[in-house]
C-alpha cells in the first residue's frame, strides 16, 4: 500500500527521504499517536497526518537526520493532541442521548437538570480547551484519558516534575474561571 503523503511529492529525493523516514518511524510515531489517543484508528490516521504536513513542507523542513526521529514525533504528537481536542470539543450530547438521560418524558424536572448538568460540562470543556495548549493537554491526558503523570511526561517528553507543575497551574487557571464566572452571575442576577 503506497501512503497517501507519497502522492504530493513530485522531487524523487524529497520523496525517498520521507520514504525512508515512514519505514523507520511510523511505529514510534503509531506507539506515541496510540498512547495519547488511544484508538488505533485514530492513532493511524494521526500518523497519516503527521507525514502529510511533513510532506506540504518537505523543501522548506529538512530535520537534520540525527534529530529526525524526535522532530517525527514531535509533529504526529502535535497532530494527536489537535484530534484529541476536536474529538472533545464535539463530544456534546446529542439530543437523543439527552433524551435517554433525562429519564421519564413527563418529568420536567429530570429533563431540566439533564440540560443544566450538559451546559455545566460544555462550560467546563470550554474552560479546559482555553487554557494555554500545554496545560489543557496535560489535563485532558490525565482526567479525561486517565494517564499517570509517568506516563503523560514520557508522551509529551517531558520531566515528571515539569508535568505535576502544568497540571498545578492547569487547575488553578479553571478554579480562577469558574470563579469569575462565577461571579458574573452573581452580579447578573443582583
Amino acid at each position: 500500500m503506497i501512503p497517501l503523503f507519497l502522492l504530493m511529492i513530485q522531487d524523487a529525493e524529497d520523496r525517498e527521504l520521507l520514504i525512508d523516514y515512514y519505514t523507520q518511524y511510523r511505529y514510534t510515531m503509531l506507539h506515541v499517536a496510540q498512547s495519547i489517543l488511544h484508538d488505533q484508528g485514530l492513532a493511524e490516521d494521526a500518523v497519516q497526518e503527521a507525514f502529510i504536513r511533513l510532506a506540504k513542507n518537505v523543501k522548506k523542513i529538512r530535520p537534520d537526520p540525527k534529530q529526525a526521529r524526535a522532530f517525527l514525533v514531535t509533529i504526529v504528537k502535535n497532530v494527536s493532541i489537535d484530534i484529541l481536542k476536536q474529538r472533545t470539543a464535539t463530544s456534546a450530547l446529542s439530543l437523543d442521548q439527552l433524551a435517554d438521560e433525562a429519564g421519564d418524558p413527563a418529568d420536567p424536572v429530570s429533563v431540566e437538570e439533564t440540560v443544566i448538568h450538559k451546559d455545566e460540562m460544555e462550560a467546563a470543556v470550554q474552560m479546559v480547551m482555553s487554557l494555554p495548549i500545554k496545560y489543557s493537554t496535560v489535563f485532558l491526558l490525565r482526567y479525561k484519558h486517565d494517564l499517570d503523570h509517568r506516563t503523560i511526561a514520557r508522551v509529551l517528553n517531558l520531566p515528571e516534575a515539569t508535568v505535576r507543575k502544568q497540571l498545578q497551574r492547569a487547575k488553578e487557571r479553571i478554579t480562577e474561571n469558574m470563579q469569575d464566572v462565577q461571579g458574573k452571575e452573581v452580579r447578573y442576577h443582583a
